[in-house]
């Protein structure tokens, strides 16, 4: 029986280091997976503090970039703006010579003798009630400058009617 008794005490003994030898194996694993989930956790919060930190640098570029767009968007309206008024003033410039071409013979048709003020700013109607305080002479100046610039034939009617009990 002392046999059995020391191969069971050396059971014992072997199943006591097998157990103590896994629970060291098996405390080295949890303790290897406690460090490997604390390195996950610490790699995924460094992530996402990176991308966040990216995100809101990203945020302000976007910002400054719309920004500037703003400002570029309203100096090339200027641009175009000021252009198209330089153009028009360009194209326009003729026109402007000849009115100002017309309105010094208008002062030079008014000034020089011409019977009626403003004439060619006047309809039919203005001018004939003007025409009975007219002479002969400035009569047929008022035909001869109606036939050369608007020829309106009732207008020429009227002044040859007025002209015809003066010959």
């Amino acid at each position: 029986m002392a046999t059995m008794q020391k191969a069971s005490k050396t059971a014992e003994r072997l199943a006591e280091t097998t157990r103590d030898s896994y629970k060291t194996f098996v405390d080295h694993t949890v303790a290897l997976q406690e460090r490997n989930v604390r390195f996950a956790q610490g790699v995924v919060d460094g992530a996402t503090r990176e991308i966040r930190h990216q995100a809101e640098s990203n945020r302000a570029v976007v910002g400054e970039l719309v920004e500037r767009a703003e400002q570029q968007r309203g100096a090339f309206q200027t641009l175009i703006e000021e252009s198209v008024d330089g153009y028009m003033d360009f194209v326009f410039a003729p026109l402007g010579y000849y009115k100002q071409g017309l309105r010094l013979i208008e002062t030079e048709v008014t000034e020089g003798g011409f019977p009626i003020p403003g004439y060619d700013d006047l309809n039919v109607g203005e001018v004939s009630k003007q025409i009975d305080a007219l002479s002969a002479e400035e009569i047929r100046k008022v035909r001869e400058y109606e036939k050369k610039n608007k020829n309106r034939e009732t207008l020429i009617e009227q002044l040859d009617r007025k002209l015809k009990p003066a010959s």
